[in-house]
């Protein structure tokens, strides 16, 4: 009896030694899939569900057959990230100098652009009839000023938005930076009133403000000649409104969409 208990006591030891080195030699992702079902060991055959499918054993195999596949198509398990942190602040420095270029274009553009209608309205304006036109000179002298206008404050909305799609992604950018140097993220002013970003976005709202405004005085001049006065107050009521409302919409969407749970949930 003693003989056999010491066998079988060696017989056990010998069975953990290889199951220890087993484990040892077992690949990374078995291990994990191991990990994962940590009742792999009940799987035999009295656990297959055939109705349901869902037996230990036909998991571990299901997973294992998905690691093949995937090694297979390629898709090998996330190593150490090739893109280093310094690749990383590169990236972001040439995406700030993008929205800045981007910024500064969209700005001369509407300012081109004002002058080129402007300088065209008053050269129609001084114009004089010759021939017989099918649409009379004097119909385009009087409607240049108003669709200039018109286009003008069309123009100003879109620049408006722009500038907010700029300024958002500026911040977001130098937000990455700032993590990649182990600053804190929230550290960086979204609305100062002395912000070059500030200032052009109140230039084109001022603008639009101006040509929405202008564009109502001939409207409203159109509908009633007599009412001069109130032509002009109303207009100028509309372009406070628009200035005010382009302005108040870029100060709420920029503190809105860069709020600081915001940055730390994309720079992660």
């Amino acid at each position: 009896m003693l003989v056999s208990r010491i066998v079988a006591q060696m017989q056990l030891e010998n069975r953990e030694i290889i199951m220890a080195s087993d484990a040892q030699s077992t690949p990374k992702d078995v291990q994990d899939i191991v990990a994962q079902l940590p009742d792999s060991h009940k799987g035999s055959l009295d656990s297959l569900n055939i109705k349901d499918g869902e037996g230990y054993s036909e998991k571990v195999v299901d997973a294992i057959e998905m690691i093949g596949e995937e090694n297979a198509a390629g898709f090998h398990p996330s190593g150490s990230s090739e893109v280093t942190a310094g690749m990383r602040y590169l990236h972001s420095s040439r995406t700030i100098h993008q929205l800045v270029t981007d910024r500064n274009r969209a700005v001369g553009i509407y300012l081109a652009v004002a002058s080129l209608l402007l300088t065209a309205s008053g050269a129609i304006i001084h114009a004089n009839p010759q021939g017989d036109l099918i649409v009379p000179v004097e119909e385009i002298q009087r409607w240049c000023l108003p669709i200039t206008f018109a286009t003008l404050t069309l123009l100003a909305l879109f620049m408006a938005f722009l500038l907010i799609r700029t300024r958002v992604g500026l911040i977001y950018e130098v937000a990455k930076m700032n993590a990649l140097l182990g600053l804190p993220i929230g550290r960086v002013q979204r609305v100062s009133p002395l912000s070059i970003y500030f200032i052009m976005q109140t230039l084109i709202s001022c603008a639009g403000g101006a040509s929405a405004g202008l564009f109502s005085v001939f409207m409203i001049r159109l509908r009633s000649p007599e009412s001069v006065y109130a032509a002009a107050g109303f207009g100028a009521m509309i372009g406070i409104a628009v200035a005010a409302g382009l302005i108040a919409l870029y100060m709420i969407t920029v503190s809105y969409t860069t709020a600081d749970h915001r940055l730390q949930q994309r720079t992660k």
